[in-house]
């Protein structure tokens, strides 16, 4: 025997092949505390564990498998025996011919001596002295055999795991034998959660193969209601630990079959398809956010199939499979460049544009609700404003409208892969119609599409959405839009402002913001008078008359001219006093 009490995850077909391929469970799941007289307790419902996640260390709570035996028999209506049981089923096939199996239960400070402390963090015993920390002076053991009745043959009750990546986005697996790359793809290593009867979640791994997938046994239980989840961004609700992270992918289906080696040969069962992406009943193409990441209140397994029995000697293949599929999703960036030189990039000294109107167009090749709001679609409003903010849920007639943020851009997320009907492609764009002066120094709008990626990172499976076929010829997931401010400036001379004609153009705020600057913020020798600051008198407190325009402005020098340096910060004042009202930008 390997050791210890063992349920996790066996790959092989058909379940175990002998005890070397089974997975001991963590020490901390197998302690228990005894109280002398006639009662059990467990100490730890879960366990935690520190390990590698798409190339990041993270810290996760995984529950322990065994349950207490009297817990068994009172949800079955049996009476409690005298004193308390432990659950030790499932086993492995053993490795003798007598089918002998051992159990033993040890004191823990026997068992954190032998394995210096080491019995936390997921930590089975595996390289402790003796067997698993097994020290026989501090011990209880047993040998027993467990009986299989009168079958020569194994009867088993298995059920296979697949995972899917649906990236044509029509809820059901395509595969190519002939030229994989065109079709869907199997995913391996992707994690699912399987609840058994008794509400304890276990996870499994799955292969990437279609005749030796990952399977869990469910003989003896096969009459009551299991789960089958993977969930992602509902994980917190049900309280348990995320799996299948970043979550740039949503599940398009999940789905029941008769096991076939190819899964498409096997017969679909309707138990519980709840695909998200499409509604293969009625034709709809809408994404919904309910139940697609779990079988929802299970399924009886019985309900669907009987138990397989294979050769002599051999296990036989599992008698379902339970499928899902997914597909990614990308996010896209939204920026505004104040382009100051005009050359169609971001410059050193170039900031960008805050608060400023984009907008997103979704076609109509994206399953999506046209309105999604409290009024039209409360339930998946809800659902969405809880996973991405107000971000999706403000989709209006398929146009999503931002303004950018405090760093001068707008994210939109959630973009679904553009795959459905005539193919048409995502717009996303800008408005200069609200500011006049301004202009784009770049497009002012740019189509592209969205496909679906499964990449793997340090062998984890990652699904995303990814940004091609941009009209801008750029690539990536950043768009850009670069636009300048053109000011129209008045050169007219000091005179003209300073008589009515020129003060009758200007604000209380124009003529304090003017009058702040040198040389107008003292009197001074011009044309002799010292009659600044700009206040419509004479230094000696005469009002000053309207001038003749084509003299006051032009003068002997004609239009546009400059007659001192005076002249060329008033310029300067009207043309910050411009910016500032086109475009609330401080630095133009």
């Amino acid at each position: 025997m390997n050791g210890g009490t063992c349920y996790e995850a066996v790959k092989g077909k058909g379940g175990p092949k002998n005890a070397e391929t089974f997975a001991a469970e963590p020490l901390e799941c197998r302690l228990f505390y005894f109280d002398g007289e006639d009662g059990i307790t467990l100490t730890n419902p879960t366990y935690t564990v520190t390990q590698k996640v798409k190339g990041q260390w993270v810290e996760q709570e995984i529950p322990c498998s065994h349950v207490l035996g009297s817990e068994y028999i009172a949800e079955n209506g049996g009476e409690l025996a005298e004193g308390d049981t432990i659950q030790l089923y499932p086993f492995a096939n053993t490795p003798n011919a007598g089918g002998v199996y051992k159990a033993w239960a040890s004191t823990y400070d026997s068992v954190y001596d032998a394995c210096n402390g080491n019995v936390d963090n997921g930590a089975t015993g595996e390289n402790c002295s003796g067997v698993f920390g097994f020290v026989p002076r501090f011990s209880k053991t047993d040998n027993f055999k467990v009986r299989l009745g009168d079958r020569d043959v194994p009867v088993t009750y298995d059920i296979a795991l697949r995972s899917f990546h649906d990236k044509n986005l029509n809820c059901q697996y395509d595969p190519d034998y002939t030229n994989p790359a065109n079709g869907d793809e199997l995913i391996e290593n992707w994690d699912f959660g399987v609840t058994d009867p008794f509400a304890s979640r276990s996870i499994f791994r799955t292969t990437g193969s279609e005749a030796l997938p990952i399977t869990f046994s469910v003989l003896e239980q096969e009459m009551l209601a299991w789960s089958v989840d993977h969930f992602m961004w509902f994980a917190s609700v049900n309280g348990v630990a995320p799996l299948n992270a970043n979550f740039t992918h949503f599940t398009t289906f999940a789905e029941l079959r008769n096991f076939a080696a190819r899964h498409n040969d096997g017969a679909l069962r309707l138990g519980f398809m709840s695909p998200l992406a499409c509604d293969q009943g009625e034709g709809a193409a809408v994404i919904s956010r309910d139940s697609g990441e779990q079988t929802d209140d299970g399924f009886t397994p019985t309900d669907f199939a009987d138990p397989a029995q294979g050769k002599k000697g051999e296990d036989p293949d599992p008698v379902l499979v339970v499928a899902f599929g997914s597909i990614g999703i990308a996010d896209i960036s939204v920026c505004k460049v104040f382009d100051r030189n005009k050359n169609g990039m971001k410059d050193d000294g170039e900031g960008y544009i805050l608060n400023w109107p984009v907008k997103l167009m979704v076609p109509l090749s994206v399953p999506l609700p046209d309105d999604i709001n409290p009024q039209a679609t409360p339930d998946l409003w809800t659902e969405l404003v809880a996973i991405f903010g107000n971000d999706i849920s403000g989709m209006y007639n398929r146009v999503i409208s931002k303004s950018t943020g405090d760093n001068g851009c707008a994210v939109f997320r959630a973009l679904v892969p553009n795959i459905r009907g005539d193919f048409a492609p995502y717009e996303v764009s800008e408005s200069l119609s609200q500011a006049p002066g301004w202009g784009n120094t770049t497009a002012d709008k740019v189509e592209f599409d969205v496909q679906s990626v499964l990449t793997y990172v340090n062998g984890l499976p990652v699904i995303d959405g990814e940004v091609v076929n941009r009209t801008d010829g750029n690539t990536g997931d950043t768009f850009v839009f670069h636009n300048s401010c053109d000011v129209l400036v008045n050169f007219d001379t000091k005179g003209y402002w300073h008589n009515k004609n020129g003060l009758s153009e200007l604000d209380e705020s124009d003529r304090t913001y003017v009058n702040s600057l040198a040389p107008y913020s003292s009197p001074s020798a011009y044309f002799g008078a010292g009659d600044e600051p700009f206040d419509g008198m004479f230094q000696g407190g005469a009002p000053v008359a309207a001038a003749l325009v084509a003299i006051a402005r032009y003068g002997k020098r004609g239009p546009g001219s400059l007659r001192s340096h005076s002249s060329l910060l008033t310029v300067m004042a009207m043309q910050k006093k411009t910016c500032i009202k086109s475009s609330s930008l401080s630095n133009c």
